[in-house]
């Protein structure tokens, strides 16, 4: 299969202000793609201004939007609003989303409703929203980043786990299902990475399963899923070692051992 070509195409790119959706949009500007970006409202002025970096750098279309995905409206409002601005929408990438670690009985109830409007909802009306115009016009992309804890139960994220295997789960499916249409939802699954996602979600500094699968550098993860993106791949786990363990070992071992493990692994080591 030959690269998708991603100079002068409108690609819509969620959680764009921060962490590996800033390093995306910087790899798709550099190849020449117009970006519509998205982050949260209270991030307008950090946006506002990466997409002016980018825009004169690369000389290229940017278009900034503020929009909450939480909002009963939110992705439907940023897809039309992102549609009437670029005229079409070549690539979707989903790659908004909140975490929280702790006990699922202790985490704040409305932080987790947010988070599963935020990693879930607002994914599924988007790539719900995009195919339609894509299978129409006889191509298209889409990549739902999800995470490592897509493959397993997550002891301590366990509702973050679930939202990540809701996206895995259905992004497969319909990638199946659009066969033959010029069109495919691939899944970016990064493991653990240095982003303020991480710091807001108070996780540990130190948790033994970094011993494992390291804490990756944002610039490296996205330039890994970018050339996943690229190449259509249907499922990207970076890193040998972790895609050994959540391709083959997890799936392979009862999810009693799984959880028993998890409770070493995902604890703080402090």
């Amino acid at each position: 299969m030959s690269k998708f070509e991603v100079r002068g195409k409108n690609v819509l790119l969620t959680g764009a202000s921060s962490g590996i959706g800033k390093e995306l949009a910087l790899l798709f500007a550099q190849d020449g793609a117009n970006l519509i970006i998205d982050s949260r409202p209270h991030n307008r002025s950090v946006l506002d201004s990466w997409a002016d970096e980018l825009r004169k750098k690369f000389n290229i279309n940017v278009w900034p939007f503020h929009i909450n995905l939480t909002d009963e409206k939110g992705p439907e409002k940023l897809y039309e609003t992102a549609r009437e601005a670029a005229g079409k929408i070549d690539a979707l990438i989903n790659d908004a989303g909140t975490f929280h670690y702790g006990c699922f009985s202790e985490i704040d109830y409305e932080q987790q409703e947010l988070m599963v409007k935020t990693n879930v909802m607002a994914v599924f009306k988007l790539t719900r929203l995009a195919l339609p115009d894509m299978i129409k016009a006889g191509e298209g992309r889409i990549m739902n980043i999800t995470s490592c804890s897509a493959f397993q139960p997550t002891v301590y994220h366990a509702a973050y786990g679930a939202t990540n295997s809701f996206v895995q789960t259905m992004s497969e499916a319909v990638d199946a299902e659009l066969k033959g249409t010029g069109v495919r939802v691939l899944t970016f699954s990064p493991p653990y990475t240095k982003t303020p996602l991480l710091k807001a979600a108070n996780l540990p500094e130190r948790i033994p399963w970094f011993s494992v699968s390291g804490l990756w550098d944002p610039a490296v993860i996205a330039r890994k899923g970018y050339q996943a993106f690229r190449e259509g791949k249907t499922i990207c786990i970076p890193g040998p070692m972790n895609w050994l363990m959540h391709s083959i070992i997890i799936r392979l071992s009862p999810h009693s051992l799984v959880n028993a493990v998890s409770l070493w692994a995902l604890k703080s080591s402090k």
